[in-house]
């Protein structure tokens, strides 16, 4: 079916929105409005013959002029893991686009981690044309990027939809595999719904001839934004009072309560009331790993990451002395949880608050309580909004002062006198590189552990993957975060706490091993001008790995590269958009990071390549591998 022209339908106000419920769009464009009307003004993906016909809608004059951004990724795992990043910074949802079979399989492992860190991303798959899948013949033909059967595979026609049966129900939490034009359209918004609704990725299938198909407009003319607020369940009013009463008469008979901020809290966008609330009840509070720079860690009652027995001696000990913990967006995992070593204070209550549970449990009567079906969103706002700080009796000991990167204690770090660049002199000196509202993306490995324990500037903007732990993620993921930053500037930052002429700087902590892995979107970086600071460790392999096995094992090396030559060979031939230094001393350090600390410019990629020891870990990671080791041997 032809397209129809729509242009005397626009709104000149927002010219990616319709203001006529009669008219009708091809259906590639309605995808690609809808994606502006929830606020995803980048795409991310890799072209392919069954999605050639809907990335044409990229440049048709209403979706261009909108300002929708084709991102093309050197392959489909670093789309995934850049519309991650693009999520996890914008609060957004990312969306990548591959097609069938070899591109989306690609891109499985970065939609899988997406998936497990509660990331909101929409997987789009250009298939097979729906003019064929009809036809009778069709069911017996290997279509190319599709896996034939196991046997007689030259009898036995395929699955035509393997790949969407990999994926339902395991990595996505909504998938729709488009087959009706007429419905087509309410089944991309309810996708888009379920993403927003449960943070996790979703899939759309979308045949390659759907794309120059008309639809109607109406639902761009009915529900013009969808927001993530948008599609939360509020509970009714009775049982949201019900459940403030609850807390707050716990929070008011406590001495000495704990809040523990976690990456649900993030997820959902609720970061900011949190910190609003930990400022006017002067609450102790601490952060989870994956909740890491979800409390404003300057605060002066932050006591910092609780990571349960893995944790700072210092940190769980106060932890522990409280009373009462509220853990606001929890997200229960090994890693999350120091490998299951949460302990509280005999006879603490505690309270959960999830997107689909509130529990209260007092741990001295053995008490529960669970509201199922309650998303702990509302119940923050009102909390907020109704606490009666007055009625508050905190009975903290005095000679405890806040968290500090001054008042932690790591015992590496006080003999730390080396000329060479080792991870306790890191643990030292990377807290103050740092300004506030810079945005952080850290690699999953060894110096991921140091980082842990930094007391971050007001603002600062963490991302890592902390749970799924793919290495190689993160480089791409600075790409999206990149992007997001371009697309939405200063979304991070609330409040007057950031000096209103800064211009946050994107920094990237690399370690040589994983960046081998996705190292070419370094080019993407470049070619769309993502000022970036990135620095790579070098310590010749997978020191991450040498920590828990095989030191010396040839499995653990990688081969030695040029890393300050890269740019050369990505696309800056002549050395004006880019800077690489290779550090090898303290001293040669210390001036680099003091010289982009407080660097105006802003405008270029810094690559620092700095030397560390093959088998030198943070005290951190030891602990990790240690307690790691003892529950196999007590198995």
């Amino acid at each position: 079916m032809a397209p129809v022209t729509i242009e005397k339908y626009v709104n000149q106000n927002e010219p990616h929105l319709v203001s006529n419920q009669l008219a009708t769009i091809p259906f590639g464009e309605y995808i690609f409005r809808r994606l502006l009307s929830i606020g995803t003004k980048s795409v991310f993906g890799v072209p392919g013959d069954f999605n050639l016909s809907l990335l044409e809608y990229l440049y048709s004059p209403n979706v261009e002029s909108a300002g929708l951004r084709w991102v093309g990724t050197c392959n489909e795992l670093n789309a995934a893991y850049a519309a991650d990043g693009y999520s996890r910074y914008s609060n957004k949802i990312g969306c990548l686009i591959t097609t069938y079979g070899v591109g989306e399989l690609s891109a499985l492992n970065g939609i899988a981690g997406s998936f497990a860190e509660n990331v909101k991303v929409l997987h789009i798959v250009g298939v097979a044309k729906s003019i064929d899948s009809r036809s009778n013949n069709f069911k017996e033909r290997n279509l190319h990027h599709l896996v034939p059967q196991v046997h007689n595979s030259n009898f036995k026609g395929p699955n035509h939809k393997v790949y969407h049966d990999m994926v339902k129900d395991r990595v996505a939490c909504s998938v729709a595999y488009l087959e009706d034009i007429e419905t087509a359209c309410v089944q991309v918004d309810n996708v888009i719904r379920d993403i927003f609704k449960y943070s996790k990725p979703g899939y759309i299938f979308v045949p390659a001839d759907f794309a120059d198909m008309s639809v109607a407009a109406d639902n761009l003319v009915k529900v013009p934004h969808i927001s993530q607020q948008d599609c939360i369940t509020y509970p009714p009013e009775v049982q949201l009072l019900d459940i403030i009463d609850k807390i707050t008469s716990w929070m008011y008979s406590s001495k000495t309560p704990a809040i523990l901020g976690d990456v649900l809290t993030d997820r959902y966008g609720v970061s900011n009331i949190l910190n609003e609330l930990i400022y006017t009840t002067k609450i102790w509070n601490f952060s989870t790993v994956m909740g890491k720079s979800v409390i404003d860690e300057s605060n002066p009652t932050y006591m910092g990451q609780y990571n349960g027995k893995e944790g700072l001696k210092q940190v769980y000990k106060h932890f522990e002395s409280c009373d009462l913990v509220l853990h606001f967006g929890v997200d229960i995992n090994e890693i999350n949880n120091g490998h299951y070593t949460f302990t509280y204070k005999p006879n603490a209550k505690i309270i959960q608050f999830h997107p689909e549970y509130i529990r209260f449990v007092d741990t001295k009567y053995g008490d529960e309580q669970m509201f199922e079906g309650v998303n702990f969103v509302p119940v923050l706002k009102e909390l907020y909004k109704l606490i009666d700080v007055a009625r508050l009796s905190l009975q903290y000991d005095s000679n405890v002062t806040s968290y500090t990167n001054e008042t932690m204690q790591i015992e590496d770090l006080t003999d730390d006198q080396s000329s060479i660049i080792t991870q306790a002199h890191l643990q030292k000196v990377m807290p103050g590189f740092l300004n506030p509202g810079d945005v952080v993306v850290c690699e999953t490995g060894s110096f991921q552990f140091s980082v842990r324990d930094f007391a971050f500037p007001t603002q600062l903007k963490y991302i890592s993957q902390g749970f799924f732990l793919s290495i190689g993620m993160a480089l791409p993921a600075a790409l999206g975060v990149g992007i997001a930053m371009q697309d939405y500037s200063n979304a991070h930052i609330n409040g007057s706490n950031v000096k209103e002429d800064y211009k946050p700087r994107l920094i990237l902590f690399e370690g040589d091993g994983a960046a081998q892995m996705t190292i070419q979107e370094l080019s993407t970086i470049l070619k769309c001008n993502v000022p970036l600071e990135i620095i790579i460790w070098n310590n010749n392999g997978y020191t991450i790995e040498r920590a828990i096995m095989g030191p010396t094992r040839s499995y653990n090396d990688i081969m030695s590269w040029k890393w300050t030559k890269l740019f050369e060979a990505f696309g800056d031939f002549d050395g004006k958009h880019t800077s690489s230094t290779l550090i090898e001393f303290p001293s040669k350090l210390a001036l680099k990071l003091k010289e982009l600390k407080n660097s105006a410019r802003r405008n270029q990629i810094e690559l620092l390549e700095v030397k560390l020891g093959v088998l030198d870990f943070p005290e951190q990671l030891k602990c990790m591998v240690e307690a790691a080791a003892l529950k196999r041997n007590k198995k």
